[in-house]
């Protein structure tokens, strides 16, 4: 019986090539356009999984109530939670983004800079589930490091690493670390990720910290460290943050101050789309990539079923025949749905190959690595299985349902009505299509609105260089003596320094900052510092309202010494100054009384996803990065004759440099791949859609050949002609643009809403993919509509 099913089967579809292949291909597309986008979200999903303990483990935020949520906490209160609360095993302090720096082995020649180097506690290894190669991984000792194992052979090629000393210079100077252990590589699936593990304990020491006081590991006053909470088995993380709530909410000051624990399995995506904790990726966007990947497979089959039924049509007399020799409806669904799951099994081969063969050039696409692996899960097969079962079954309900209307008493050669349904889909196809167009083409409005704004500081024909880390001993004349050599060239229009740069980041942030005489609300606020010279702000035209710039000798002393800062009017207005003037020559209190020399305005120090911050600008020679307006010609000699200067006075540093406009714009990374992957939906989904639209008018075509004649031979033009075959598709596909209109304004309204700074909804935007899909919609039938009338009414006529 199953194998009369698959020849029949077979013969079907191969008689039928034109649907057959119309069908393959629009399934083929769809269920690739769906494994992949499967992939990413199971990838996204997987995120820190691995961990044993994960149940147990809680990223701490603090808020004050008003929609700002801090996830960089003082370090010192782990000594606090550990001491005061028996729900705690332990308290992990991970600093990242402070400790990068340059590598090097004594002994040899070999130097490099490493950017993924984090300060982290001495169990670490212990609580979180690392592959662990050799060694305990035991950080309890200062100046003891965790190396990953592609680093260790690096560094100690075909040597044991166990015991062996490599020192690190960065921002803290320069010091020799010991390793203690060896990890495999970290999994793309984790948000805990370096190169580098050193033990926080080593910033323990004040004479290792060189005077950056901030980042004392037992500090209360600066937020630079995550701070992850490890539970003892079956605490209730709701109940532990009210009690951790109530007793911070005792010490004054902090009445409105609320601890909350995100599980750690939370920190990737958050743990609802109305999450509003910080996350590394957004819960929204990745439900938008599966809600996707979802509608283009179902524009896919409703392709498949518009065409299945539309081609019942040259198949009257077989059913019809079939159900006068006794076939019961049963096994006529039986017939349908083994056409359907051959049919769908081809396609799901082609497209695994498909997938397969693109998935290198997956991971740039997205900007993230994609785990193919997630496909091969037992859940996953589990479940496309379903879905093509699932597909089987309602395509084989779907044609009997429609053969159930032919009464048998009729003559074989009767045809059925127009199925409404079949309309149904073709709109259902274009509401999607369409949809997906017009968001495609609102984000990218958003990312262009962002984009073109005006940032209040100039980032334009600027060279970021990164600074040295291993200066040595004669620190200050290096510095002085290559900024010398830069300003002697006829080239080097301007230059500045800064320890950290626009879009990239700033410093640290800190609290406990307020006016001479403290209120009460001085205790909620945070504020975020960027460490500069006195040239940084003329360099990137930022506007100074009120006050003066920092001068040379305060840049020199350097902040902790000159007790000089500059605010922005933010941050002014947060300490009570209603106008910038009212601030400049003021004092403010930060543990000691620091003078306010002056005012600059608001600017877009970070991407316009995010407000402005307020902040205080801190004088020193600034040493992290130099940025240099350059005459535009002979760039790369220039940029070459730069670096041989630097390698010069500061030998053993590797010199690298970025453009500050490229830096600035990879902020945008997420909204353009996001654009990116609508755009390559719409396309498909209006390639799909199309040629559903291109079968069914080419079938219509073929059903009304006598009746064309005729009306070719009465007289009919061939305008006439083409509106009888295409208006009824015509009305659809409006029909469709109609409805998916508000869809897609809602959505792309509340999308929009995340943005602290939005684009707005145009109209023109949606003229635009109207237009564009109904002129692609026309050309598709017209096609078909236009070979009609150009065929011989003679033939027509004579054509059963």
């Amino acid at each position: 019986m199953i194998s009369n099913y698959l020849k029949i089967a077979f013969r079907s579809l191969l008689k039928r090539r034109m649907f057959s292949l119309v069908n393959l291909l629009g399934l083929v597309l769809g269920l690739v356009t769906f494994l992949v986008l499967f992939a990413y979200v199971a990838t996204q999903w997987s995120y820190n999984d691995f961990h044993t303990r994960k149940s147990d483990l809680y990223r701490i935020v603090v808020t004050e109530g008003q929609g700002d949520y801090e996830i960089f906490l003082p370090p010192g209160y782990t000594s606090i939670l550990e001491q005061n609360f028996e729900e705690v095993e332990s308290v992990n302090r991970i600093a990242t983004g402070i400790g990068s720096g340059l590598i090097a082995v004594p002994g040899t020649d070999l130097a490099f800079t490493e950017e993924q180097i984090n300060f982290v506690e001495g169990d670490f290894f212990q609580v979180f589930s690392f592959d662990k190669i050799r060694g305990d991984a035991d950080l309890t000792a200062p100046k003891s490091v965790v190396i990953t194992e592609s680093l260790a052979q690096k560094l100690f090629p075909d040597q044991d690493p166990l015991g062996k000393i490599f020192t690190l210079s960065n921002q803290f100077g320069k010091t020799e670390l010991t390793v203690t252990g060896v990890i495999a590589g970290i999994s793309s699936r984790s948000d805990l990720r370096g190169e580098v593990f050193v033990s926080i304990h080593t910033l323990e020491n004040p004479a290792y910290r060189q005077g950056n006081d901030w980042a004392d590991p037992d500090g209360l006053e600066s937020g630079f460290v995550n701070l992850l909470l490890l539970t003892r088995p079956g605490v209730s993380s709701e109940e532990f943050a009210k009690r951790l709530t109530s007793f911070i909410q005792k010490n004054p000051g902090s009445e409105k101050t609320q601890i909350l624990l995100q599980p750690l399995d939370a920190i990737h995506l958050g743990s609802s789309i109305s999450d509003p904790l910080p996350s590394f990726s957004e819960m929204g966007s990745v439900l938008i990539f599966m809600a996707i990947a979802i509608l283009i497979l179902g524009i896919a089959y409703v392709n498949y079923l518009n065409l299945s039924s539309a081609s019942i049509l040259t198949r009257i007399k077989e059913i019809r025949m079939r159900r006068v020799l006794g076939a019961q409806s049963w096994q006529l669904a039986q017939q349908f749905m083994t056409e359907t799951l051959m049919l769908l099994l081809v396609a799901l081969g082609i497209s695994l190959v498909l997938v397969i063969g693109i998935a290198p050039y997956l991971d740039e696409l997205f900007g993230t690595q994609i785990w193919i692996g997630s496909l091969l899960q037992p859940m996953v097969i589990l479940v496309i299985f379903a879905v093509l079962l699932s597909c089987s079954l309602s395509s084989g309900l779907y044609v009997v349902v429609l053969s159930g209307r032919f009464d048998l008493k009729s003559k074989l050669n009767a045809k059925p009505e127009q199925h409404g349904l079949r309309k149904s889909l073709v709109v259902f196809q274009f509401v999607i299509s369409v949809g997906i167009i017009i968001c495609t083409l609102l984000i990218r409005d958003q990312l262009t609105y962002m984009q073109d704004q005006t940032l209040g500081m100039n980032i334009d024909q600027k060279v970021a260089i990164a600074g040295p880390n291993d200066l040595g001993e004669d620190r200050s004349s290096q510095m002085n003596a290559f900024k010398e050599m830069l300003r002697s060239k006829s080239y080097v229009k301007e230059l500045a320094g800064s320890n950290n740069l626009p879009g990239v980041g700033y410093n640290f942030s800190a609290s406990g900052i307020s006016p001479m005489v403290p209120r009460p609300e001085d205790e909620e606020h945070n504020y975020s510092m960027l460490i500069i010279d006195e040239q940084f702000l003329p360099v990137y035209e930022i506007e100074l309202l009120a006050g003066r710039n920092f001068t040379p000798e305060e840049a020199l002393a350097s902040w902790n010494s000159a007790h000089k800062v500059i605010l922005n009017e933010k941050a002014a207005k947060q300490l009570g100054f209603e106008k910038p003037k009212d601030a400049a020559g003021q004092t403010i209190l930060w543990g000691e009384p620091f003078e306010v020399v002056g005012v600059v305005k608001d600017y877009h120090h970070m991407s316009l996803r995010e407000e402005i911050k307020p902040s205080l600008f801190l004088p020193s020679q600034a040493v992290g990065f130099f940025t240099l307006v350059l005459e535009p010609s002979q760039l790369k000699e220039r940029l070459a004759e730069i670096e041989g200067l630097y390698k010069q006075v500061f030998p053993g540093n590797p010199f690298s440099y970025a453009f500050t406009d490229e830096l600035f714009a990879r902020q945008y990374q997420q909204e353009a791949q996001l654009g990116l992957a609508f755009t390559i939906a719409g396309i498909l989904s209006i390639v799909i859609s199309c040629l559903g639209l291109f079968a069914l008018a080419a079938f219509t075509v073929q059903q009304r050949t006598k009746e064309i004649g005729i009306r070719k031979v009465l007289g009919a033009s061939s305008q006439s002609l083409v509106v009888l075959i295409g208006g009824d598709f015509l009305l659809l596909v409006m029909l469709g643009i109609g409805i998916s209109i508000p869809i897609s304004w809602y959505l792309m309204d509340t999308w929009q809403e995340n943005f602290p700074y939005r684009a707005g909804l145009s109209i023109t935007t949606f003229i635009w993919a109207s237009v564009g899909s109904l002129t692609i919609a026309l050309l598709t039938v017209g096609l078909q509509a236009i070979r009609a009338t150009w065929a011989n009414p003679v033939d027509s006529i004579q054509t059963e």
